[in-house]
């Protein structure tokens, strides 16, 4: 899995998430959120305040504006960066989101860097030029260091979140390790009983970063995960067109290209759905998915 799949599942699973986000990751903070007022997205699009890249624009992985029932300022910026491969600069850019949030916002900024993968741990930034000093220190949370005993206990939903990214740096490479591990995450999941949204979300971002779609994965658990999905048809294949995106399938999707479609069909079939889905969901015409299998 690409660095881009693996930064895009977790900020999906933060954003359809963050009340249980903030339970989990900054209990105090959610215990002082006004739940009668919904949290609004903060724009990262201007340089102000995403900040500028070799690229052009860099956007913040995610930021909210979080009202709150306690304080002289009822409300607060919520800024988390996730980062899975190099940790490098991270304290460096923490940095300097949270003085651009500052300037901009003018009101208070809590921070927080989840660390996903197997990364030194960074949680301060600190530098000094003739007698002017910054000592910067934000949140963290290493998902490499996390228990897997206590998450396995934890019933917040956030542990089963971090507990899916810590069994991806357990499994590595090894697809049965993979398989199984993503069968005990569903298995907790049922036990726990979550709604239906946070176990729809859950259930996507565990097939994604589990890689569930492989081809080496073994079909019963295939098949286990086709049983459990809620619902089967749509999560599925809100799954095959997000990463058939991430691929760079997108144009080929806005513009009908059929090309698009066959590419999205063999994944589908890969994944054992049936041929009545794959023609919904496709378009194509059943000689055209038949040709295909």
């Amino acid at each position: 899995m690409s660095e881009k799949w693996i930064d895009r599942s977790w900020r999906d699973v933060l954003t359809e998430n963050i009340d249980d986000a903030m339970l989990f990751f900054k209990p105090d903070l959610a215990a002082d959120r006004d739940y009668y007022k919904k949290p609004d997205m903060i724009s990262t699009e201007f340089p102000a305040i995403g900040g500028d890249s070799d690229k052009g624009m860099r956007n913040l992985d995610v930021c909210l504006s979080i009202p709150l029932i306690t304080g002289i300022d009822l409300r607060v910026a919520f800024h988390i960066e996730q980062e899975h491969w190099n940790a490098q600069d991270i304290a460096l850019r923490m940095f300097q989101s949270y003085y651009r949030l500052s300037d901009q916002l003018r009101y208070p900024v809590t921070s927080l860097a989840i660390l996903t993968g197997n990364i030194k741990l960074i949680d301060k930034y600190a530098t000094a030029c003739y007698g002017t000093e910054v000592n910067f220190k934000y949140s963290v949370y290493h998902v490499a260091s996390a228990d897997v005993k206590i998450l396995e206990r934890d019933e917040r939903i956030f542990s089963l979140v971090v507990l899916a990214g810590r069994r991806m740096l357990d499994a590595g490479g090894d697809p049965q390790k993979r398989g199984l591990y993503s069968l005990e995450l569903l298995n907790l999941m049922q036990e726990r009983g979550y709604d239906a949204r946070r176990t729809k979300s859950l259930q996507k971002f565990v097939y994604r970063i589990l890689r569930i779609r492989d081809e080496k994965i073994d079909p019963k658990v295939k098949e286990a995960w086709k049983v459990r999905l809620i619902p089967i048809d749509e999560a599925i294949r809100e799954i095959h067109v997000r990463d058939a995106k991430e691929e760079g399938l997108e144009q080929g999707l806005e513009q009908g290209l059929e090309q698009g479609k066959i590419e999205i069909a063999r994944s589908m079939l890969a994944d054992g759905l049936s041929q009545e889905i794959i023609r919904k969901y496709t378009g194509l015409d059943k000689e055209d998915i038949l040709a295909l299998s």
